[in-house]
């Protein structure tokens, strides 16, 4: 069953990379768990670096954070200037809980609620406050499977 689950998030994530064809490259010594990095080769101008080994220990919640750093190439920020931070990091984790599939976002969700998150609450607000944006941007795009109302 868990090759089948990884399969179909395979597949879903290849659609909606196919629409944004960044390359996702692995560096475990990355201190993070993914960012965007501008790459000239790349079509898009951009590479998603990801941390395996912290995609490992949090499972599906990584699919949501790479969806998350896709959505800061589609939606151009890797070349934005003067945007406040929080503004970007809003609509891409807006743009993951579109496009990521609902078990990744339920997974991040529950990673947000359980106190996960980065420290940096200025950008992202507290790892509540981030789970309950990500309960409501899913439940507008109809991708939301978790508790209703969004606690």
């Amino acid at each position: 069953m868990r090759s089948l689950a990884g399969l179909l998030l395979f597949f879903w994530s290849f659609s909606a990379s196919a629409q944004t064809p960044t390359p996702e490259i692995p560096n475990a010594s990355l201190n993070d768990i993914a960012m965007v990095q501008q790459h000239p080769g790349s079509p898009t101008g951009a590479v998603i670096v990801y941390n395996p080994h912290l995609c490992n220990q949090i499972g599906l919640a990584c699919v949501f954070f790479k969806f998350h750093e896709h959505g800061h190439v589609a939606l151009g920020h890797p070349f934005t200037m003067g945007v406040h931070p929080a503004a970007l990091e809003r609509d891409a984790d807006r743009f993951a809980a579109t496009h990521a599939p609902p078990p990744a976002i339920f997974t991040a969700w529950q990673l947000f609620m359980n106190g996960g998150s980065s420290a940096n609450f200025v950008v992202y607000g507290t790892p509540y406050q981030r789970a309950h944006r990500l309960c409501v941007f899913s439940q507008q795009a109809g991708t939301w499977i978790g508790p209703s109302p969004c606690p």
